[in-house]
């Protein structure tokens, strides 16, 4: 697990900002994580978007 994701799962950084993170961090990163970011943020903004 990276930072992002530790950081996200706290409670620490909203989706927008993971996103951001991401986006920074993506060449550093493998591909099949940055894919399994991106669906963790995804399913985290439909939540979002379900309770409004």
């Amino acid at each position: 697990m990276c930072l992002i994701c530790l950081e996200f799962e706290k409670g620490k950084l909203t989706t927008s900002e993971a996103r951001r993170a991401l986006g920074e961090m993506v060449p550093q990163l493998e591909p099949d994580h940055v894919r399994e970011v991106e669906s963790l943020l995804a399913e985290a903004e439909a939540q979002d978007d379900g309770t409004k």
